[in-house]
């Protein structure tokens, strides 16, 4: 190579360095440096120097000629969302992710867009379609703050149901809709409050398996429960599950009891319009087996409604055990009852239980990478908080996970690097 060639190439190696040496966004990562895309260069660095106002119509001029890019979509609706225009913002993102389902760029900043505009149920539904292997601890940052999301809309939920109480009463609900109760103890010691916990998780999760029903999340059913008082005890009855269920917007409520020896669960089936029961059932098992109880629970309820479950919902729901190891069953039911009281710490301590006594355990592990960390905010704290405060609590957090991810991910280069020069 001539002389005059490598100062060129060295100049022009200089002027890359230069563009893309920055690439903060107040605090969130570009996540990818550079573009390569022609005619993006300057848009990229634009919005590598939060120069967010100066890349919008560069974007929207590149569009203009390849409407179908989605990183230019993208990066137009993050430099959106950064100046406040929420809209459209949320417009770009949507149009982005028709093209490209579940890309993980958008799916975090359109959630961020939705949460920024006060809506936590829409933010909340964007989030829970995250994946990103790329960039895990950002992954696991998400589900944490769904679980506070999912918390503080569930409380706010409730509270406005509660408020129009009167007005629900003339409101028939959907027929397909169901809510799965914590189960009376009736045990002479009261010792099956973990037992109650994880065995409502998991008929839950199992009736989730059914395509024809709307199933309640516990974290509502908890929030209402909670501001009606019953938190402690977690009991709805034949008289007050009418009533539970207006508030929850749910047709259908299960109920029931647990006794010890042999674990025994009978089932009723209430009808919030109708005031009754449409059926009860009773059902059995070893101690040994009570992983049993969960699907067959689903499978009374599902005779109960007339509900005739295809191959596949079958396989699914009877296929695998959540868990066989009852030790873990119980610390994950202890986990849950830790959770509901806002005791994050103890809660991560019980799942972490749960996870070694049956790694495959997958709702602990679930649990486990959902669990709010210690630094996040009460649940005493998060009924206080308005949305705006939400916002920038999720915000920050995620902040700091795109820095660990990216510092995590240079170690890791570094690594590669040291282990390759050998």
């Amino acid at each position: 190579m001539s002389k005059r060639k490598y100062v060129i190439l060295v100049v022009i190696c200089l002027g890359i360095v230069f563009l893309f040496g920055c690439d903060k966004l107040k605090g969130f990562k570009v996540l990818d440096k550079f573009t390569g895309l022609p005619g993006l260069t300057k848009a990229g660095y634009m919005l590598n120097q939060n120069k967010y106002e100066e890349a919008i119509p560069l974007y929207k001029e590149y569009l203009a000629k390849d409407p179908d890019s989605v990183h230019a979509r993208s990066r137009l609706g993050f430099a959106y969302l950064k100046t406040g225009r929420l809209d459209e913002a949320v417009t770009e993102f949507e149009t982005t992710l028709k093209a490209e389902p579940g890309e993980p760029y958008s799916v975090l900043y359109l959630g961020l867009a939705y949460l920024n505009k006060g809506n936590l149920g829409k933010a909340i539904g964007i989030w829970q379609g995250y994946r990103n292997k790329e960039q895990p601890l950002v992954e696991k940052e998400i589900k944490r703050q769904l679980t506070l999301l999912q918390i503080a809309e569930s409380q706010r939920s409730v509270k406005k149901a509660l408020a129009k109480e009167k007005k629900l009463r003339t409101v028939k609900p959907a027929a397909n809709t169901i809510a799965v109760c914590y189960y009376s103890d009736l045990s002479p010691d009261k010792s099956m409050r973990a037992f109650q916990k994880g065995l409502a998780a998991m008929v839950i999760t199992d009736l989730s398996k059914v395509k024809s029903l709307k199933v309640v999340e516990r974290l509502r059913l908890q929030a209402l429960l909670e501001e009606m008082k019953l938190g402690q005890t977690g009991i709805v009855n034949e008289r007050t599950a009418p009533r539970v269920g207006r508030l929850l917007g749910t047709e259908n409520l299960t109920i029931g009891s647990l006794t010890l020896g042999s674990f025994q669960a009978v089932t009723s089936l209430i009808s919030t319009s109708r005031g009754r029961v449409k059926g009860t059932t009773i059902c059995t098992v070893k101690k040994e087996n009570f992983f049993e109880l969960p699907c067959r629970i689903v499978k009374d309820v599902a005779k109960i409604l007339r509900i005739d479950l295809s191959p596949k919902e079958i396989e699914a729901i009877f296929g695998t055990p959540h868990t066989t190891n009852y030790e873990a069953f119980i610390y994950f039911g202890e986990g849950l009852d830790a959770l509901d009281a806002g005791h994050w710490k103890k809660a991560k301590d019980l799942f972490t239980k749960a996870l070694k006594a049956d790694p495959k355990f997958d709702l602990a592990r679930e649990a486990d990478d959902s669990c709010p960390g210690t630094s996040s905010p009460s649940i005493g704290q998060i009924s206080s908080m308005t949305t705006s405060q939400i916002s920038s609590q999720a915000e920050a957090a995620l902040v700091q996970s795109i820095a660990a991810q990216e510092a995590a991910d240079e170690e890791a280069s570094s690594d590669e690097s040291g282990g390759g020069g050998g």
